[in-house]
């Protein structure tokens, strides 16, 4: 009857087995208690060995440009509308910017002492110490202010200290300098405070490393929520209240900056107004002396009624001459400051020129400057927005250069009428005496003078009005929040240490999952190939080599008696004797399952003989204790007859075997094509029921597909969780070119828990009973399984 095939199944052909992989886990749940547990003990040492970091947290409202001028004393907070304060809103990204700068940084390590640490030795853990807290203060004096140092240890007295590293040991005394690694430290102990002794850790990192250090602790965020000028300012520190220190000293150090930079054009103004003050202070008082001087020398008093009225005109006409020249002063300076070479400078806005044009475009010329600079400043001069802003800043200069050509011209013609009208009044002096004329000209000119300076010091006082104004508006500090533990948070710590722990080996198993090969499963042989299984086996603990006999009751057994019966249910005819068994590589259990398969035909009261035809590398003769007896190769070679190398196995009175002989041949794959071996068949089917054939592995010699052309039914043997997948693709092929006749399957060395259908299904008669019975039958010979 023909051999039948069932069908592969479709669930089987290919995909992510994932019932197998959630198997895996849950057999391997040990592994995850284990790492969880060894994960949250690692976890526990951090959170008890680590320093905890406090978080500070400060809500600031940043000034916007419009505050400015709407501070300024005598004005009004309010003159402006909502439109102007939402065009005047801070730009947030340049204020974080300038918050977060380590130039601001600096200024706070320096202030605060930053670069001394000071630590408590505790017997687990250091506990960082303020330099407030401290009994005593410490002045510092560095060779290299950027060079990182060890640990000291500093123990204090009551009259001295001492400092020490490794075995070097330096004693000073309070309020007296002490060189220590070039290096000049002075302790001073504090007023109203006891020195009582007390060991502490000393630690200078460097300047530039404690700027490093605070400068990533350091970080201003917007909120959303406060509108369009809040910012959170957060400073992570070992102590809360040196946390709130840096807080304080850094808002101190950035409102000083702004109010240095915003207030520079106002300090260039008032400067030119002080030098213009002096020099015009210095004509002032000459012209007074020569009106001393005339009235002295000439006896001049008075003048008459007409001479005073000239005079009065001459006054107003010098008066007007005056202004225009300091006019043409200022538009001097605002085009030099145009024109300078160099970076663009901020020009100052002077009033006293009276034109609302050119104030307008120098106002939007130095915002255009200020924008520039804080670009520049940040160390980004590809910075997209810089030619929008070059454009717009030589659009504002020619604005402003043209203005002030208009302006200067219309000096000339205010110069020139001046001039007519004094030519005029000059005239009619002619009349009036020398001596009157030249007393009268110089109190003219005195007369100039001292409204000039009336003028200028008017100036100065409205400019700095204005700049104290402009140091009043500042950031104002919201809202305060300290929290107490930030890092580490012993929750999140335990909880990720537990996560770790569960995804470790779970990250593992998947691994050794995903890069398994072998086979492990019934599902792993049914989703490559659709041959018959006529077997399963499991793994036999006792390491025996024979497992089966007439009295003996075991799970192994039985399986053994499945197999015989399996052979029975084929559907093959009476003539099909040949059983043929092989693997695909060594250490398969070939050797074992052929001789269990023949003890197993044999208790059945079937004449069985067992062939060694593993020519290269037998081992049934060993197990049954035929070693070095003569065999096949002997009677290839024609040196015995059949009669002579059968051999009873003494503990099964129907099996025979037939060993391979001695010695072994040099050409296995030649010798079992000898002529004899027609012979040798026939008359062993004349005189047996089956013929077990042990055959060498097909992948490694070509000997079992030789052997095949003689055999009825081939069992290739693959071992549990040892035999590769691919090895089965092997199969298929021998299957489809039909060089072995009818495969079937038999999985040898099945361990428990794997999803096979004959293992572990027989109850409790395979107890302590089926034990005693099987090792009172006495298979003393307990060998490997090859």
């Amino acid at each position: 009857m023909e051999q039948k095939y069932h069908d592969e199944p479709e669930e089987s052909k290919g995909g992510f087995d994932a019932k197998r992989l959630f198997s895996k886990l849950a057999k391997s749940y040990y592994w995850l208690i284990l790492s969880a547990g060894v994960c949250l003990a690692a976890a526990f040492v951090y959170v008890r060995y680590t320093t905890p970091l406090y978080q500070v947290s400060t809500f600031i409202e940043v000034q916007s440009p419009s505050e400015v001028k709407s501070n300024i004393l005598g004005g009004s907070a309010f003159g402006a509308g909502q439109a102007a304060a939402a065009q005047a809103a801070p730009d947030l990204n340049s204020e974080i910017f300038k918050l977060e700068a380590a130039a601001l940084i600096e200024k706070v390590v320096d202030s605060l002492h930053l670069e001394i640490e000071v630590m408590q030795k505790g017997r687990v853990l250091d506990k960082p110490l303020h330099l407030d807290s401290l009994p005593f203060a410490i002045k510092l004096k560095r060779w290299d202010i950027d060079e990182k140092t060890p640990v000291y240890k500093l123990l204090v007295s009551e009259d001295s200290y001492k400092l020490q590293l490794e075995k070097e040991v330096v004693k000073g005394y309070y309020n007296v300098p002490l060189v220590f690694k070039h290096d000049t430290i002075t302790i001073e102990p504090k007023p109203f405070l006891n020195m009582s002794k007390g060991v502490y850790l000393l630690h200078f990192p460097g300047r530039e490393g404690a700027v490093n250090k605070y400068a990533s602790r350091v970080s201003a965020t917007a909120v959303p929520k406060g509108g369009m000028a809040m910012l959170q300012i957060t400073v992570k520190d070992e102590i809360p209240e040196r946390a709130k220190q840096i807080v304080e000293v850094l808002l101190h150090n950035y409102d000083e900056a702004n109010f240095e930079f915003k207030s520079k054009a106002l300090r260039t103004e008032i400067d030119f107004l002080e030098n213009r003050l002096n020099t015009v202070s210095s004509e002032l008082a000459q012209q007074a002396n020569k009106v001393k001087d005339i009235k002295v020398t000439s006896k001049v008093n008075d003048v008459g009624t007409s001479a005073n009225q000239l005079l009065g005109n001459l006054v107003t006409l010098d008066s007007r001459k005056g202004e225009n020249e300091l006019r043409e002063n200022l538009l001097t300076q605002v085009e030099n400051s145009i024109l300078a070479s160099g970076q663009e400078q901020i020009v100052p806005n002077v009033t006293a020129l009276a034109d609302p044009s050119l104030a307008a475009f120098v106002d939007v010329y130095n915002k255009l400057v200020v924008r520039k600079k804080e670009i520049l400043d940040r160390g980004t001069p590809q910075d997209i927005r810089l030619p929008d802003i070059n454009a717009g800043l030589a659009t504002a200069k020619n604005s402003i250069l043209s203005n002030l050509s208009a302006i200067r011209q219309q000096i000339r013609t205010s110069n020139a009428f001046i001039a007519s009208q004094e030519q005029n009044t000059t005239g009619r002096f002619q009349g009036m005496t020398e001596k009157e004329k030249d007393l009268n000209q110089t109190n003219r000119v005195l007369g100039v003078k001292d409204q000039l300076y009336t003028f200028l010091q008017q100036k100065i006082e409205d400019k700095k009005m204005e700049y104290a104004s402009a140091g009043i508006a500042g950031t104002r500090i919201v809202d305060w929040n300290v929290s107490r533990s930030v890092n580490p948070k012993p929750y999140m710590v335990y909880a990720m240490g537990f996560i770790l722990g569960l995804m470790l080996p779970v990250l593992i198993i998947v691994v050794q999952f995903m890069l398994n090969n072998k086979i492990e499963s019934r599902e792993d042989v049914l989703s490559v190939t659709s041959l018959p299984i006529a077997g399963e086996i499991i793994l036999d603990d006792s390491k025996a080599d024979l497992v089966i006999a007439e009295e003996t009751v075991s799970p192994i057994a039985e399986q053994f008696r499945t197999l015989r019966t399996n052979i029975s249910y084929m559907g093959y005819g009476p003539e099909q004797k040949v059983l043929m068994v092989t693997s695909s590589v060594s250490g398969e259990g070939k050797s074992f399952v052929s001789l269990n398969l023949a003890s197993s035909l044999a208790i059945s009261s079937k004449k069985v003989i067992l062939l060694e035809f593993d020519l290269r590398n037998p081992s049934l003769s060993e197990r049954l204790g035929f070693k070095k007896s003569i065999g096949i190769t002997n009677y290839l070679r024609g040196e015995v007859q059949i009669d002579d190398v059968l051999q009873a196995v003494p503990e099964l009175e129907n099996l025979t075997f037939l060993s391979a002989g001695t010695p072994l041949p040099l050409n296995p794959g030649e010798i079992i094509l000898n002529s004899r071996m027609k012979s040798l068949f026939d008359y062993l089917k004349a005189h047996y029921d089956y013929i077990v054939m042990d055959t060498p592995p097909v992948e490694a010699v070509s000997d079992a597909l030789s052997l095949g052309k003689l055999a009825d039914l081939t069992f290739f043997v693959l071992r549990h969780k040892y035999t590769l997948r691919p090895s089965l693709k092997l199969i298929n092929d021998l299957h489809q070119d039909q060089k072995l006749p009818h495969i079937s399957l038999i999985i040898n060395g099945i361990k428990p828990g794997y999803g096979f259908q004959h293992v572990y299904g027989y109850g409790y008669e395979y107890g302590q009973m089926g034990k005693s019975k099987k090792k009172k039958k006495g298979s003393d010979r307990k060998l490997k399984i090859a």
